[in-house]
């Protein structure tokens, strides 16, 4: 209840100023199970204006963000082009890791903010299958059909890169093992995203075992050079 209700303050601060707010989130994830993420809240220039107009700093309420951070977690001021705000990164050693330090974000009123669009989310591993899924929030539950204009005070995204073959979603021409899934703020969606590793490493297999050949072909012929 109470995160609706700062979610319900944060974005009414939005439309009655004409500002947008912007959220990224990105999380490579390696084949061992280790990774690391982002997540960014930028307002535009319009929302620093009424935030200076407000006395505040130029990117409002989110320093209380940056002041509540838990340690172990690296977070900084961040622009990008016109947009100001804040950028929050943490790594992690395993799956168990990233998920309590999403729990740790979610024990505090103004962390929890940072995770405000998604539902859930989770990373499995199964030999050598990975996946990324879980749900985006209908943010404002229900208030978003009354307010003229809700669709252009917020965006957000979020990034997943895999290592291996990406089996899901099926789309051509990706690049990087990377996929960024839309996030509109006004209805409840999901995403999932799998790869797999075994293909990568029966190359690394075949490419090994092709090296030790030409070695030993190599030192073969030398010997009998030498004779």
């Amino acid at each position: 209840m109470k995160k609706s209700k700062n979610l319900l303050i944060v974005f009414l601060f939005l439309f009655f100023s004409a500002c947008e707010a912007t959220w990224t989130m990105e999380i490579e994830l390696n084949d061992d199970n280790s990774g690391d993420y982002r997540i960014a809240i930028l307002l535009d220039q319009e929302a620093q204006l009424y935030a200076v107009e407000t006395g505040q700093t130029s990117i409002g309420g989110l320093n209380a963000i940056l002041t509540a951070m838990p340690d172990g977690f690296g977070s900084t001021i961040y622009e990008d082009n016109d947009k100001l705000g804040i950028l929050i990164r943490n790594n992690f050693q395993n799956i168990e890791e990233f998920e309590n330090q999403l729990e740790i974000l979610r024990e505090n009123e103004n962390t929890e903010l940072l995770l405000l669009p998604l539902s859930n989310i989770s990373i499995s591993s199964d030999g050598n299958k990975r996946t990324i899924s879980g749900s985006f929030a209908k943010i404002l539950n229900g208030a978003d059909e009354e307010i003229e204009g809700i669709e252009n005070i917020y965006s957000g995204s979020l990034s997943i890169q895999l290592p291996g073959r990406v089996t899901e979603p099926k789309i051509e021409n990706i690049v990087d093992n990377k996929i960024i899934f839309q996030h509109s703020g006004l209805l409840e969606q999901t995403f999932l995203m799998s790869s797999n590793t075994q293909e990568l490493t029966q190359v690394y297999v075949v490419g090994l075992l092709f090296s030790l050949l030409l070695l030993g072909y190599i030192i073969a012929r030398q010997r009998n050079r030498n004779k």
